[in-house]
């Protein structure tokens, strides 16, 4: 499928690689060790801040960070923004004046600095210094600052705080404001970026600033992962072992899930037939695969101890096998939609059949915590994950956005990076302390949120991806 686009979707939050053979990839032989791994995506360069944009009305400007001036005597540290003097600018961000220089002279002429609680600061340079509709540098007082400015004055993103104009080296130049960006380090930082997200323009590969909350990954998230590839190759990350694959088997029906066992050393894949194929330590209980459905096998879940699993088909129909037991079922029930995914409860004695409009099925000692059922959504749900307690659970729409019920929490989605592009979601895994989770992409990419910790992915191999199973940390 094409890669999502911000421009028609919208979030509604929102190392070892081992090939399908258990032949390493050539990128895996050289990938660096477990704390360099970073998804690229989420680290831009340049760097970026959010802002609210620095002048009211029309203006133009280009990437002129560290352009020359002077004859290349100096290097341009920020950007200039061409507009009409005397127009309005407003504060970049909610902080305090700690800058006033009333003095049109010299380089810089009239101008301020506005430092934002996290310690960022902006620059505003050549602030106007001339008498309405002319150029005599009469620099009067009420023509440069906004009322109130002055060095402690509290302003709020958007407040106005002065005029733009050409003072200092800027005489004799097209007025503009001199706009500086520094991070709490004192660096400065090219603004390019974070003006054109804070006009809603594209950026790069930006098209709208994150909205997700910063990630915090931890150990006690997980132990690694496995990637689950269409042909049901599996692609193994930290300490998830390969056990065996259907990647170079002959099927007679496509693979559509996997789980694992509750050890992490083995697991089960499941194709459209309900045929199962056990690894590890998976145990095999039994499958439809003699049986003629009526609805395709679309999931599966394993009981808690590992010794049975349930098969769930489009219809909802539940297939029970081992330990696992049979609570109900949507089988004869006339769907709106048809079900994509099912989890079970901690206990095993109650499990969610979820529906693509998100709709939410409940059985045994499974509890209804919301659906999507009556949202209009961008894009059908394909997978949910459910909290350690199982009082809640996330539900992932196509194009990545998350919907969070009772003690989920939303820790972000694959649209609130703020990407121009993004490929299409394929599963959500929750971490083990379910402080947060895992997105699998269906090019192979694997997004963490929340304490869920990067351990690669396959997105560089060109594979489709059609689910994520999560490793429990090691006693």
């Amino acid at each position: 499928m094409p890669p999502r686009r911000l421009a028609t979707l919208v979030a509604v939050f929102a190392a070892t690689v081992t090939a399908a053979l258990g032949a390493p990839s050539p990128a895996a032989l050289a990938a660096p060790g477990r704390a360099a791994l970073a998804r690229p995506a989420l680290l831009p360069e340049p760097a970026f801040h959010r802002i609210h944009f620095p002048v009211e009305g029309p203006v133009s400007y280009g990437d002129d960070f560290h352009s020359c001036r002077s004859g290349c005597t100096k290097i341009h540290g920020a950007t200039d923004i061409m507009g009409t003097k005397l127009q309005r600018l407003l504060a970049a961000v909610d902080g305090t004046v700690t800058y006033v220089r009333e003095d049109s002279g010299n380089t810089a002429g009239n101008m301020m600095v506005i430092k934002g609680a996290d310690g960022w600061k902006y620059s505003y340079i050549h602030l106007n210094n001339d008498t309405p509709g002319t150029d005599d540098g009469a620099n009067p007082p009420e023509w440069r600052f906004a009322p109130g400015i002055e060095v402690g004055a509290e302003v709020k993103a958007g407040d106005h705080v002065g005029y733009l104009g050409d003072s200092g080296n800027a005489e004799g130049t097209a007025p503009h404001l001199h706009f500086e960006m520094h991070d709490p380090t004192g660096a400065v930082v090219n603004p390019w970026t974070s003006l054109r997200l804070a006009q809603g323009l594209p950026a790069g590969g930006r098209c709208a600033f994150p909205e997700n909350p910063d990630p915090e990954p931890s150990a006690a998230s997980g132990a690694g992962y496995w990637t689950l590839g269409s042909d049901g190759g599996i692609f193994t990350y930290g300490d998830a072992a390969f056990h065996g694959s259907t990647g170079g088997m002959r099927l007679n029906r496509p693979v559509e899930g996997m789980a694992a066992t509750p050890t992490g050393d083995g697991y089960w894949l499941v194709a459209s037939d309900g045929g199962i194929f056990s690894f590890g330590d998976a145990t095999f209980h039994g499958s439809t695969g003699a049986i003629a459905l009526n609805q395709p096998i679309v999931a599966m879940a394993p009981t808690p101890g590992g010794k049975g699993y349930w098969l769930v088909a489009s219809d909802g129909g539940i297939f029970s096998f081992g330990d696992a037991t049979f609570h109900g079922s949507t089988g004869a029930i006339a769907l709106n939609q048809p079900i994509v995914a099912m989890a079970p409860t901690p206990t095993g004695d109650g499990y969610w059949l979820v529906a693509s409009d998100g709709g939410i099925f409940s059985f045994g000692d499974a509890t209804f915590h919301g659906s999507t059922g009556a949202i209009a959504l961008n894009q059908p749900i394909v997978a949910m994950a459910p909290t350690p307690t199982g009082d809640g659970y996330w539900l992932l729409a196509a194009d990545g956005g998350v919907f969070a019920f009772g003690d989920a929490l939303p820790f972000g989605s694959l649209p609130g990076h703020g990407l121009c592009e993004w490929t299409d979601a394929a599963g959500i895994v929750a971490s083990a302390t379910g402080d947060g989770y895992w997105i699998q992409g269906v090019d192979g990419s694997v997004w963490p949120f929340g304490d869920a910790r990067f351990e690669g992915d396959a997105a560089a191999l060109g594979i489709r991806a059609i689910g994520l199973t999560a490793v429990r940390p090691r006693q």
